[in-house]
C-alpha cells in the first residue's frame, strides 16, 4: 500500500470495540467520490480494502454512516445524518439525524461509530466501531497534528500569565492518552497470555519428549532381550550338543547382552555429554560477541579520553607558555623599577606636607601614633596588618599621614608588613599586580583542567 500514490488509511480495532480485521483502503481526492463508512449490506459486503462493518444489529451503525475524503493536504470527515452519530476523540461532530461539517482529523485519533446497543430480553451488549485511524498521505508521510497546536491553546488560554510554565492537556488529548494506555494494557495482558500459554505448551513438549526417549531406550532395551532369549531358544532347541555346552553358549548369550546394554548406555551418555557441550560453546560464544561489543565501546571511549588529553596538554602547555611571557615581563618591568626602589625619595615625596593637602590627611590616634616606627628625617612609617583584602598604608609625620589603600585580592595568611610607598612604585604596584593576577588565574585553570581530566581517566 505504501507505493500508492494515492493517500491510504489504516483503521485498527480497540479492545472495546466490535471485533473486525485491520482495514487498509485508499481515500479519494474529493468529497464526491469519498469512501462510505457504514454497515453491510447486500451490495457492499465487509472487505480489508474498505470500511464496511459487519454489525449484528442495524441500530448500532446505519448503512450511510460517514464518509472519508482528502483535500488539499487535509484528511477530513463528515457525519452524514446517522442515527448514533460520529465521534473524534470522543467529540460528537453533529445531532441524530443531522449532517455534520467536515472535521479535519489526524493520524493517532479515536474514532468511534455509533454506540453500545443493550438488549435487555437476551442479556446482550452489542459493541459499536471503535477504532484509532492512522493516516498517511500520497507521498507516504503520515498526517500527524501539527506541533504547535497545544502551546498556541496554553498562550492563548495563559497569555501575560507566570503562573503555569507548561502548556495545559486538553479532553482531547487526555481521550486519547486514556485510550493509549488502555491499550497498552490490553496487549499487554494478551502478550501475557500468550507467553504463559507458549510456557505450557514448552512444558508439555518437554515432558512428551522425555517421555519419549526413555520409551526409545525401554523399546531398545526390550528388543536386546527378546534378541538374547531368541538365540536361548534357539540353542536349547539343538539335540546335538550337550548340557555344558548349551550352559556355555547361554551365559555367553548373557553377557553379550550386557556388553551391548552397558555399550549403548555408553553411547547414550556421550550423545548427551556432546550435546551440552554444544550448549556451552554456543553460551561461550555469545559471550565473546558481548565481550567483543563491549571492549569495541571501551577502545572507542579510551580513543575518546586520549582525544580530550591531547587537547587539555596543548592547552596546558599554551598557558605555561602565557605564564612564562608573562613573568618574563613582570622581571623585566622588576629590573626597570629596581633602582628606583633603592632609593629613599619615595618616603620625601609622600611624606612632604606640601604634597598633602591638609583636607585629605586622615588622623590617627596616638596609640597608633607611637605603634609606628621612626624613618628617615624624622618621619615615621607605619606598619599595619595584611589579614584582610584591604590593606592601609600610613606614613606618618607628626600625626599627620598620607594614606594608600591597596586591593589584596590573593591575601589569605595574616602577617605584618611594612612598605615605603612611592609614586614610581606605584606605577610598578599598578603593573604588577594586574600580571600577578592573570598569572594566578591562568596557572589555576590549567590546574583545574589537568586534574578533571585525570580525575575522569581514572574512573574509566
Amino acid at each position: 500500500m505504501t507505493g500508492m500514490r494515492c493517500p491510504y488509511a489504516i483503521l485498527t480495532a480497540c479492545s472495546q470495540s466490535h471485533a473486525f480485521e485491520e482495514r487498509r483502503f485508499t481515500v479519494p481526492n474529493s468529497e464526491e467520490e469519498a469512501i462510505k463508512i457504514g454497515r453491510s449490506v447486500a451490495r457492499w459486503k465487509p472487505s480489508s480494502d474498505n470500511a464496511i462493518f459487519d454489525c449484528k444489529i442495524f441500530k448500532v451503525l446505519s448503512r450511510n454512516h460517514a464518509v472519508l475524503w482528502h483535500e488539499e493536504g487535509c484528511f477530513l470527515l463528515k457525519d452524514t445524518k446517522s442515527s448514533n452519530g460520529t465521534f473524534v476523540n470522543n467529540d460528537r461532530l453533529s445531532k441524530s439525524a443531522e449532517e455534520s461539517s467536515p472535521r479535519q482529523i489526524y493520524s493517532g485519533d479515536i474514532l468511534q461509530f455509533g454506540v453500545e446497543i443493550s438488549e435487555n430480553a437476551n442479556k446482550v451488549t452489542h459493541g459499536c466501531i471503535l477504532a484509532m485511524i492512522r493516516l498517511y498521505d500520497a507521498n507516504g508521510e503520515e498526517a500527524c497534528p501539527p506541533d504547535n497546536m497545544e502551546i498556541n491553546g496554553y498562550l492563548r488560554a495563559h497569555h501575560g500569565s507566570d503562573s503555569l510554565m507548561f502548556p495545559l492537556v486538553d479532553s482531547h488529548q487526555l481521550f486519547q492518552l486514556q485510550h493509549y494506555m488502555r491499550e497498552a494494557m490490553y496487549r499487554e495482558r494478551a502478550l501475557e497470555q500468550k507467553l504463559t500459554m507458549l510456557e505450557s505448551i514448552l512444558s508439555s513438549t518437554e515432558q512428551a519428549a522425555e517421555s519419549g526417549c526413555q520409551a526409545l531406550i525401554s523399546e531398545d532395551q526390550l528388543l536386546s532381550r527378546i534378541e538374547m532369549l531368541e538365540g536361548q531358544l534357539a540353542l536349547y532347541s539343538r539335540n546335538i550338543l550337550s548340557e555344558k555346552v548349551k550352559e556355555q553358549m547361554s551365559d555367553l548369550l548373557v553377557d553379550k547382552n550386557k556388553f551391548e546394554s552397558l555399550a549403548k548406555e555408553s553411547l547414550r551418555r556421550a550423545q548427551e555429554e556432546r550435546c551440552e557441550a554444544l550448549l556451552r560453546l554456543a553460551d561461550v560464544e555469545r559471550s565473546l560477541l558481548n565481550a567483543e561489543e563491549e571492549s569495541s565501546v571501551l577502545r572507542q571511549r579510551v580513543s575518546d579520553l586520549q582525544n580530550e588529553l591531547s587537547v587539555a596538554v596543548d592547552a596546558n602547555s599554551l598557558l605555561r607558555d602565557h605564564v612564562s611571557q608573562l613573568k618574563k615581563q613582570l622581571r623585566a618591568m622588576e629590573i626597570k623599577y629596581g633602582d628606583l626602589e633603592n632609593k629613599n625619595f619615595p618616603i620625601n615625596l609622600l611624606c612632604d606636607k606640601s604634597r598633602i593637602k591638609e583636607k585629605d590627611r586622615p588622623k590617627i590616634s596616638d596609640s597608633q601614633y607611637l605603634n609606628t616606627s621612626q624613618g628617615e628625617n624624622g618621619k615615621r612609617i607605619a606598619y599595619v596588618s595584611s589579614s584582610r583584602s584591604y590593606a592601609k598604608l600610613y606614613l606618618c609625620d607628626e600625626k599627620s599621614q598620607a594614606m594608600l589603600e591597596v586591593r589584596l585580592t590573593s591575601c589569605r595568611s595574616n602577617y605584618d608588613f611594612g612598605l615605603v610607598i612611592g609614586p614610581p612604585f606605584q606605577a610598578l604596584l599598578l603593573c604588577a599586580l594586574p600580571l600577578f593576577s592573570v598569572m594566578f588565574v591562568v596557572y589555576s585553570l590549567g590546574t583545574m583542567l589537568t586534574s578533571s581530566i585525570l580525575s575522569k581517566i581514572k574512573r574509566e
